[in-house]
């Protein structure tokens, strides 16, 4: 089987990936992928970012990453998370 290599140094067969993942849920729980957010740091998020409908970078996201998204939120240091889920409403 062929290989992957992400940009920040992982190595998984071509087709895996947390798009392929995230997706594969959403499909399986008949969930529109418009209404499923992605909150990521890296690379290996891009996929992931491509299928949720709203897409989060981490305020410490590389800068590529950042680009990516829909928003940017503060970093993992700074609740980074709870802020994008305070600012999406999810609590």
């Amino acid at each position: 089987m062929p290989l992957a290599f992400a940009a920040s140094g992982e190595v998984a067969p071509r087709g895996v990936h947390k798009g392929a993942a995230i997706g594969a849920i959403l499909e399986r729980l008949d969930i529109d992928p418009a209404d499923a957010i992605g909150v990521g740091d890296n690379w290996n998020d891009a996929e992931m970012f491509e299928v949720c409908g709203t897409a989060i970078a981490m305020g410490n996201a590389v800068d590529g990453v950042k680009a990516l998204a829909d928003q940017v939120t503060t970093s993992i240091d700074d609740d980074g998370i709870w802020n994008a889920f305070e600012r999406n409403r999810l609590i």
